[in-house]
């Protein structure tokens, strides 16, 4: 085993894809995403060769300024600390942080190395996930809120023949609707290689070969094709540009679940798809990012609130309002379905 350096930065959400960008061109070895910060922010982690800390500091906080001035953002919006790591194995390392985590009692999502106890072990579906290099291992709180409106959909009855992950990442989402709906097709599609790489070998993992199409390319490839149910876990500006295209693959009547936003983003995706027919369904918050389920035939009346503390070890607790909290919820719906913090 050989010393190398861990770089830890924190950054705005806005700035994820920049800052990923910056640590690989800048030599990381490979990059995860941790927990958010207590801001909402992200925190990335990266690895690099012992002996490159002079170069790090020289080199990375001019390419964080260049971000922070094409963003609008100021410098002092990111942190970077480094720190030696002594004889440990840097492709194992990372690992130790990652943990199952359990969806609902129906639906855990576990990494492809973990030998320790799962919550619900006996009745959930257990997914299993080697994220590599890409995006999506479940924690993150737009990829869980994604899961979450997943099995809210399959309990109120939706039994979609067709689905459509777009920008698979890891292939979590996808993995999941294969899971959670036994009886679709369930396409994938993303732009990377070697995102792809790895999503296919999680598509092997859990023996899904026959259900699942991995695809490399945008949403363009899939033509004159038309799904019930997409996934979208992107960025407020890509799901804005891609509303229209979006809208014209579902095959109506149909879903949309659409992630990857703030909080503050959320009316922005609401308007933009209610002019292509899409009416909000639920809506769910979890720390300062959101998640949404729109649908061609509901009314914006009477989205369920729902509040749930997580244990991102793998167990959840639900934990269920009073009379007069219900009393207060009912009336915030009476003009839009509430925001469900989970």
């Amino acid at each position: 085993m050989q010393d190398w350096l861990l770089a830890t930065l924190v950054a705005p959400p806005v700035a994820g894809e920049a800052v990923s960008a910056a640590l690989f061109e800048a030599g990381a070895e490979g990059i995860w995403e941790d927990y958010p910060d207590q801001q909402g922010r992200l925190v990335f982690k990266s690895g690099f060769a012992q002996g490159r800390e002079m170069y790090l500091m020289a080199q990375l906080p001019g390419s964080l300024r260049r971000v922070a001035e094409a963003l609008g953002l100021s410098a002092t919006d990111f942190e970077l600390t480094l720190e030696l790591r002594k004889g440990e194995n840097y492709a194992e390392s990372w690992k130790k942080d990652l943990k199952p985590i359990a969806v609902s009692p129906r639906l855990v999502v576990a990494p492809s190395w973990w030998t320790g106890p799962i919550a619900y072990e006996n009745s959930a579906k257990i997914l299993r996930l080697d994220p590599g290099s890409a995006f999506g291992s479940g924690h993150h709180p737009t990829t869980y809120m994604c899961l979450r409106l997943m099995i809210q959909l399959d309990e109120s009855g939706l039994k979609p023949a067709s689905i459509l992950d777009l920008g698979a990442g890891s292939g979590v989402l996808a993995i999941a609707a294969a899971l959670i709906w036994p009886q679709a097709l369930i396409s994938a599609i993303d732009d990377d290689p070697e995102t792809l790489f790895a999503f296919k070998s999680n598509i092997t993992l859990n023996g899904l070969e026959d259900r699942l199409e991995a695809w490399e390319g945008t949403l363009a490839t899939f033509e004159d094709r038309r799904f019930d149910l997409i996934l979208a876990n992107l960025t407020r500006n890509v799901l804005i540009d891609l509303a229209p295209d979006l809208s014209s693959k579902i095959r109506s009547p149909g879903r949309l679940i659409l992630s990857g936003l703030l909080e503050n983003q959320s009316d922005d995706i609401i308007k933009k798809f209610s002019s292509y027919g899409f009416s909000l369904e639920r809506h769910l918050g979890l720390d300062e990012w959101s998640a949404l389920s729109l649908s061609e035939l509901v009314s914006s009346q009477g989205a369920a609130r729902e509040i749930v503390e997580i244990d991102r070890e793998g167990e959840e607790n639900n934990v269920n309002q009073d009379s007069s909290e219900k009393e207060l919820s009912a009336q915030q719906t009476n003009d839009s379905p509430s925001r469900d913090p989970l």
